[in-house]
Formats: C-alpha cells, sequence, structure tokens
C-alpha cells in the first residue's frame, strides 16, 4: 500500500511542480486546482490506511495530513484565486496603478476579506485533522518544534535588530518603498558578470558541472527568483537579470537551492524536502557565496541587505504567528511589530498583500533558521581558522 501511494503521489507532485513552471515562467495556462483535487483524492484515499512502520511510512502519513488541508478544494481554489492579482487589479485606475503606495493599499484592501477567509478554512481544516491550528500542522509536519522556533526568533532579532535599525538610518530606507530602497545599498555602476560568477562559485564549491542539470530563466518585470526540481538531475531557475547586489544575492540564494536538489541523494518520498531544510540551505548558501566570491565594499554592502531582510524576516514570522492567534487584530499587530525597525508605518493594510500570510504561510520563518545557521556557521569559522576560513 505504501508503494502504491508513494509512486501515485509522486506522478502527480512532479506534475504539480512542472503546470507551476510554466503557468509562471512559459505562457501556459494549466488550471492548478484539477491537479489539487486529484491530490486530494488520493491522500484521503490513503488516510489513516498506511500503517506506521518505519521513517518511510512516517513521512507518508505527514505528507497526507499536510495535504489533506492544503489541497482541500475550498482552500485550493481561495488560493489560486489570490495568487492571481488580476482578479483584484481588473478596475484599478491607471493613475492608481501607477503610484505604488496608492496601489498596493487599493489591492490589499481588495484582497483582505479573502486572505482572512482562506486563514480561516486552513485552520479549521487543521483542527478537524487533530492539530491545534494551521500553524501547527505546518510546524509539526515540517519536523520544527514552535517553542525552539520561538526562541531563535527572537534570539536572532536580539542580535540583529539594532543592526539593521542602523542600516536603515545609513541608507535613508523606508516600510512603504522598503524593496526598491534597497538598491540604496547598491554601489552604482557596477556589472555583474552572471554566468561567470556562477562558474566560478560552483567551481569552489566543488560542483563544476552541476549546471549542465540545471535551466536558467532570466526573468524581468520585478521578479525575485524561484527554483524548483521537476524530477531527478532536471532542475529549474528563474531570477531576474543581475543588476544589483541584491539580484545578486537572489541569484546566490537560488543556485543554493539547486545545490541542495543536486545533492540529495535520496529517492522516493525522502526526496521532497522539508521546507524547513529547503530554505534554511538556501539562505546558508547566501552567505557562503558572498564569502567566496565578493570582497571589499560588495562583501560589506551584501552583508548588510542579508542583515535587513533577515531582520524583516524575523519580524514577519513572529508577527504571522500572532496573526494566526487574533486575526481581527491583523492592522494593529502590523504596526506593533514592524515598527520596532524605528520606521514609520503609514498604511497597515497592506499585511494581506503580503504572499506569506496566503500563498506560502507559516513559511517565511524558514529564512530566518538559514540565516541564524549561516551566521553560527561563519563565527565558528573565523574563530577556528582565522583569516584563512575565506580560501
Amino acid at each position: 500500500m505504501l508503494n502504491t501511494f508513494k509512486n501515485e503521489y509522486l506522478k502527480l507532485y512532479r506534475e504539480s511542480k512542472e503546470q507551476q513552471w510554466d503557468n509562471y515562467f512559459e505562457g501556459g495556462n494549466h488550471d492548478l486546482g484539477i491537479l489539487d483535487n486529484k491530490i486530494y483524492e488520493l491522500v484521503n484515499k490513503y488516510s489513516n490506511k498506511i500503517e506506521i512502520l518505519d521513517r518511510e511510512s512516517q513521512v507518508a502519513n505527514l505528507i497526507i495530513i499536510r495535504e489533506k488541508v492544503d489541497r482541500n478544494q475550498e482552500v485550493s481554489k481561495l488560493r489560486n484565486y489570490i495568487d492571481d492579482l488580476e482578479n483584484y487589479g481588473a478596475d484599478i485606475s491607471e493613475e492608481i496603478k501607477k503610484d505604488d503606495c496608492r496601489y498596493r493599499s487599493v489591492m490589499a484592501n481588495k484582497m483582505k476579506k479573502d486572505v482572512l477567509q482562506l486563514m480561516k478554512i486552513r485552520n479549521a481544516l487543521a483542527i478537524e485533522n487533530g492539530y491545534d491550528s494551521y500553524p501547527d500542522l505546518i510546524l509539526e509536519t515540517n519536523g520544527v518544534d514552535y517553542k525552539e522556533l520561538n526562541i531563535l526568533l527572537h534570539n536572532y532579532l536580539e542580535k540583529n535588530l539594532h543592526k539593521a535599525i542602523e542600516i536603515i538610518k545609513k541608507y535613508n530606507i523606508t516600510f512603504e518603498n522598503w524593496f526598491d530602497d534597497l538598491d540604496k545599498i547598491d554601489r552604482k555602476n557596477k556589472d555583474y558578470d552572471s554566468n561567470m560568477l556562477i562558474e566560478k562559485l560552483l567551481n569552489s564549491s566543488g560542483f563544476p558541472r552541476l549546471m549542465e542539470k540545471v535551466e536558467i530563466k532570466y526573468v524581468e518585470d520585478g521578479f525575485s527568483g524561484y527554483a524548483t526540481e521537476l524530477e531527478p538531475n532536471n532542475m529549474r531557475m528563474a531570477v531576474e537579470p543581475i543588476k544589483s547586489l541584491d539580484s545578486l544575492r537572489t541569484l546566490f540564494h537560488e543556485l543554493g537551492h539547486v545545490m541542495n536538489y543536486g545533492l540529495n541523494k535520496e529517492e522516493g518520498l525522502f526526496r521532497i524536502l522539508p521546507f524547513s531544510l529547503d530554505e534554511s540551505m538556501a539562505v546558508i548558501f547566501e552567505y557562503i557565496a558572498s564569502v567566496l566570491l565578493l570582497n571589499g565594499e560588495d562583501k560589506i554592502r551584501i552583508q548588510e541587505l542579508m542583515t535587513l531582510e533577515y531582520t524583516r524576516c524575523a519580524i514577519s514570522a513572529i508577527y504571522e504567528f500572532d496573526l494566526w492567534k487574533h486575526p481581527n487584530r491583523a492592522e494593529e499587530l502590523f504596526e506593533y511589530h514592524y515598527k520596532k525597525l524605528g520606521v514609520e508605518i503609514k498604511d497597515t493594510s497592506i499585511w494581506a498583500l503580503d504572499s506569506f500570510r496566503s500563498i506560502d504561510p507559516v513559511y517565511i520563518h524558514n529564512y530566518v533558521m538559514g540565516a541564524s545557521m549561516a551566521e553560527g556557521l561563519i563565527r565558528y569559522l573565523k574563530i577556528s581558522y582565522e583569516n584563512d576560513y575565506e580560501s
């Protein structure tokens, strides 16, 4: 029974990855809800049927529990609706669209009702399946202990919040224009040869032929980054053209995902990496890559970027856990947590526009786990090898 489930699930899982890639980057128009429904039917068929005898059967049951919630028809339909921003922007005037702050505010207010409803449905389904809440389900099925995670998040803030505040002051970064303002940290008129950097990075890491198994797509229009494994030895990566230190950091991050997939020698269900491992390793690779490839001012500035971004992620994760407990206080809690950055929060409604509240919920903490481990690793290397650790 386990082998039958495993084979059927992996076939659908890989097909869903292919359709997502096709929709995002190849102009596809797949109805992802159809596959969601097939996976939902499959996991319901095997729910409480696979006896836990070893680690693989345990993993199968964890997958079944999570997918019973995430592939539920109500969840799938609403999540996919929210993921298509055209559903909310059709009647917004061109004048508003030209003003980023006004546009985000209008979009967030249109989306808020749906985001809250999606949270409500997920929470109810998690409780129905024996968990205290949806965050409890996600953490447990990914092997993360909430108490330990909470300590890690607060420890990261204690070590880095004051640094982030100083960086914000240094570059005059505002909350409303956060991602655009990150370019202020960059050095102007700096060209980055992405192919040369990838080759140099993989050679220095000991994996010179990895890119033979990877297709890279460069995407404009404000896109950040994406990496996926369609099947063993068939990996895809999408990043924006490398025009800044922040886009270079994204390249390092997505390469970290790809290297993680390439180094994974497991088979079957074990090939599906837990989110906590997948994302943490990508962040660790960001830090390692900046040490291996960058020098002088570039290294200092990309470290400032990482400190700033992962401090924001820590605040976002702590806010999210509070939000799940008190969704009716979304705006109040948003201001309470984010004002710790020492910035003015002019519009608290924009919480609903954040994809980590709807499309990728209970996920952003994984970045902070990676940053915390990376900083600990670099401290260890400095203590053990002093300046030689960089070589």
